[in-house]
């Protein structure tokens, strides 16, 4: 019997811990007791008047199967700590809701860190989840601490949340809709040491109420653990505390508040956030659906990528939390689960085939045109599509047209770990080159593969630093490297800004016209009776497209007729000439209506010439001579005859 409080049996759920009006209610889960061991099982406690920690153990009366239960009847100290215990084994609990970690990021912990009760309310302001449709999304995905770690970010709050809310202002300027961070619930980032074993005796936890000062972020490897061989997992696909916030990712002790702040503040600017979660097979459904319905109701969540497990579609879409949140997947569905996703089309498909197969495109392999023409139509209206030519795991944008093979000596794996299976090239050089042809090059094809994302249906997802050609030097998994191999650099050169300037230019032009991004795929046919059909596809000469394996050129219309009703825009055209040949060739442009012109929009190389026969005016114009390894975008607006 304790002078504070008094332990009685309770309900065994929910699990973990919470007060209510008699008291402090704790649920767990003990495997050992599952295995049939003997051992007593409780909670350590700590508060101001057990600092050093209390046992209290579990009623066995108030066990069922492998969850014990008890209520602790009069005791409401919502600052207490606490863990879970097993004879000399001590654990975090995997259902608390907040962490209380006094270690910044990738140093070795002396203790475990205790687990707390949320007990601050917060002011959301009127903030809710966004809830763009897919065919409106652009996808930015992103490593919290890898996005502005780098001392070039330009940021006070360096590898944070804080980090990203500062941030946000260049997210908005660039115009993407929708961020993707890489998995930021709470996990162990030093590698081989569990996140809920406690290396130590239960005599070694730290006094929680200890105050000390948060020690300090080296931003690379711990020190000394070169000694002690410490691995970090930078990326953190592993199981975790789900319910938890990351704390090192956090500038503050208080992560759950300093999380929320970067929800609400990029919610204010228009701007989705989603998360990936890795789960491991074994994870059973229900637990999934509760962390994500838990995310999406405390967080404001938009949606999730969700690793590691087959997803019980069925169960999401008919989830009243979570029928309206977006799930991403790379799982394939049945035909019978179809009829579940286009309920809601809360379903996003990440299409692996897109990024292969127009990365071959750009580098001028043969028989790919029909490839390209697929993946520049692809749109289903059961889910989303989502398109992209680089992401987390693989070549970054501008290694892809630097490096002909992986370079990943780096993560200590002597280069056999990550994919051999990249389809780069390296433009004639491997890696960093000054040469003028080579850089110029390169630049040009970045620009292809970004102009065959945004100007695709689906939904463009692009990874963090792409939109500037950021580099990893070659390593295709730097799954372990917390520096500057995977870090983003934001001391950005000359072609650097060109580029940016060029992936802000397509992200306008898709946001601009709604046949650039339609919700229901385009049919090829001229429905409305307006001259021209939504999407139609040229050759050397209009309406001719050339499909044969020898072929790397394409000329693809849209009429923006198709887009939305009632439109300004909806007399243009938009023609788009790929030319991912090594000479540069002939494109046919379709027939105007008489007083309107073809007027050049863009270019990634030079700009197309005429090369009109004698006495024949721009308004009659049929042919263009595309350059080499260049996409064109010409346009023909109402009443531009000049």
């Amino acid at each position: 019997m304790h002078k504070e409080f008094k332990v009685t049996t309770a309900k065994a759920y929910p699990l973990g811990v919470s007060f209510c009006e008699e008291g402090m209610h704790i649920a767990a889960v003990c495997d050992h007791a599952a295995d049939g061991e003997a051992g007593e099982f409780g909670v350590v406690l700590y508060d101001r008047k057990h600092k050093g920690g209390i046992r209290i153990p579990f009623p066995e009366e108030g066990r069922i199967g492998a969850v014990y239960a008890m209520m602790l009847e009069g005791y409401h100290d919502a600052d207490c700590r606490y863990l879970f215990y097993c004879k000399d084994r001590v654990w975090q609990d995997p259902y608390c809701r907040r962490l209380d970690n006094p270690y910044r990021y990738g140093t070795e912990r002396k203790s475990l860190p205790a687990c707390m009760v949320p007990d601050k309310p917060y002011d959301w302001e009127g903030d809710a989840p966004l809830r763009y449709p897919y065919e409106d999304m652009i996808l930015y995905a992103l490593h919290v601490r890898g996005f502005t770690k780098h001392r070039s970010s330009g940021v006070i709050y360096r590898g944070t949340y804080r980090g990203i809310t500062e941030k946000t202002a260049y997210l908005k300027e660039l115009g993407i809709t929708s961020v993707l961070l890489m998995p930021c619930y709470e996990f162990d980032e030093i590698m081989d040491r569990g996140i809920f074993a406690n290396p130590g005796a239960l005599e070694q936890t730290a006094d929680p109420y200890r105050q000390k000062p948060l020690e300090t972020d080296t931003g690379h490897m711990p020190q000394g653990s070169a000694k002690k061989n410490l691995r970090l997992n930078y990326w953190g696909y592993q199981e975790g505390l789900y319910y938890v916030p990351k704390s090192g990712y956090a500038h503050d002790r208080d992560a759950v508040t300093e999380y929320k702040d970067m929800v609400k503040e990029l919610h204010k600017n228009g701007i989705e956030v989603l998360m990936q979660f890795y789960f491991p097979s074994k994870t059973a459904s229900s637990e999934m659906l509760n962390i994500l319905r838990y995310w999406v109701l405390t967080y404001h969540i938009d949606g999730f990528h969700v690793m590691g497990v087959d997803l019980p579609i069925e169960a999401f879409t008919n989830d009243p939390f979570l029928c309206d949140t977006k799930i991403l997947t790379t799982q394939q569905y049945s035909p019978a689960e179809k009829d579940y996703m286009a309920r809601t089309r809360s379903l996003g498909w990440l299409d692996d085939g897109f990024m292969f197969n127009m990365r071959r495109a750009v580098k001028g392999d043969d028989n790919m045109i029909n490839q390209l023409i697929y993946h520049m139509r692809n749109n289903r209206p059961e889910n989303g599509i989502i398109n992209y030519i680089a992401k987390w795991d693989g070549m970054r944008l501008v290694d892809m047209v630097s490096y002909d093979r992986k370079h990943n000596e780096p993560n200590g794996e002597a280069n056999q770990d990550g994919t051999d299976y990249n389809c780069s090239w390296n433009c004639g050089v491997e890696g960093k080159s000054r040469r003028k042809s080579i850089t110029e090059l390169r630049l040009r094809q970045m620009k292809n593969a970004l102009s065959l994302v945004f100007l695709s249906q689906g939904t463009p997802l692009i990874y963090s630093g792409d939109e500037f050609g950021n580099t990893q030097n070659g390593n295709n998994n730097p799954y372990c490297q917390d520096n500057d191999v995977a870090w983003i650099k934001w001391n950005r050169s000359e072609s650097a800004d060109e580029l940016l300037a060029y992936t802000k230019m397509l992200i306008r032009l898709r946001r601009s016209y709604a046949v650039l991004h339609s919700k229901m795929p385009l049919k090829g046919m001229d429905y409305l009776s307006c001259g021209y059909p939504d999407i139609s596809f040229h050759g050397h000469e209009a309406w001719k497209p050339d499909t044969s394996p020898a072929s790397r050129s394409i000329g693809v219309m849209y009429c923006c007729a198709y887009g939305e009703a009632g439109d300004e825009k909806e007399d243009t055209l938009i023609y788009i000439g790929i030319n991912l040949y090594w000479t540069a060739c002939y494109m046919g442009l379709p027939q105007l209506p008489k007083g309107r012109r073809w007027t050049p929009y863009s270019s990634t190389g030079p700009e197309a010439s005429c090369d009109e026969p004698a006495g024949e005016t721009t308004e009659s114009l049929q042919k263009i001579c595309v350059a080499p390894r260049t996409v064109v975008i010409y346009m023909a607006k109402k009443g531009d005859s000049r």
